[in-house]
């Protein structure tokens, strides 16, 4: 009896530049080396049943990554899953997992939303968070928010208004020692169905350095820096306080802990 799992995964640092072609077969190895039973399509072709529903663009980090996994016969999920999750590579970790019921609905389906994180440095952390408060505030009231992404095949122009489903921009102060002080953090829950906005056409749309050109509606100066970091947080449900994150139905809240240490 086939046995359906679906986790929670992370992708940090050096793995973050791996491309999603690859991850099939990084997870394939994994599996083979955790010895775990998973099964196998049908055809000339024949590959792991790992599904992954939204690729991660290269270079952003990751504690919001999930997949299905089909076993061809029942694991021990707690046991089994933390050695598997062992054999991945550094950044790569299983953080929370559940077990599909029969009728459940397609894991695409309970990804309806994305929370991402811009991290800025401590340069200027309260002036900076408060540009992007004020600028966060005119996009939320807005009709329209354009900006023009620029690609090999020709320019397209993006409207982001309608994929942002609630932001805001806090200073958080970060851990003592080297790269400590204030840092100031934008989260920023995005719709997943509709025309593709990624954090840097959100950026852009507030006058940031996201490598859009600005359009109607969007500040015309580009005065805010590029994040050092930009982290895709958790997937699940919009919630009055940041969003429900899927598999656990915890809410991950959209102004963070101050107190919290930023990576």
């Amino acid at each position: 009896m086939q046995q359906r799992i679906r986790i929670r995964w992370t992708k940090r640092g050096r793995v973050r530049y791996v491309s999603a072609r690859d991850l099939s077969s990084i997870w394939e190895r994994a599996l083979r080396r955790a010895d775990l039973p998973i099964a196998y399509s049908e055809g000339f072709t024949p590959h792991a049943k790992v599904s992954f529903p939204d690729a991660l663009p290269v270079g952003y980090d990751s504690t919001g990554e999930y997949a299905e996994l089909t076993f061809a016969a029942p694991i021990v999920a707690d046991r089994d899953l933390a050695r598997l999750s062992r054999a991945l590579p550094e950044g790569m970790d299983i953080l929370t997992y559940f077990e599909v019921p029969d009728g459940a609905p397609k894991l695409a389906r309970m990804l309806r939303a994305t929370m991402w994180e811009l991290v800025w440095p401590a340069v200027d952390a309260a002036e900076l968070t408060d540009r992007l408060t004020a600028r966060g505030r005119a996009l939320l009231a807005a009709d329209h928010i354009e900006v023009i992404r620029h690609r090999p095949d020709g320019d397209r122009t993006i409207d982001v208004r309608p994929a942002v489903l609630t932001l805001a921009a806090a200073t958080r102060r970060a851990a003592p020692g080297p790269g400590g002080g204030e840092h100031t953090v934008l989260r920023a829950v995005l719709r997943n169905d509709g025309p593709t906005v990624r954090p840097n056409d959100l950026l852009s749309a507030l006058g940031g350095d996201g490598g859009c050109t600005p359009a109607a509606g969007a500040p015309r100066e580009v005065d805010i820096a590029a994040p050092t970091r930009i982290n895709r947080v958790a997937q699940g449900e919009v919630d009055d306080g940041g969003l429900r994150e899927a598999l656990t139905g915890e809410v991950e809240a959209l102004v963070p802990d101050v107190d919290a240490e930023a990576a």
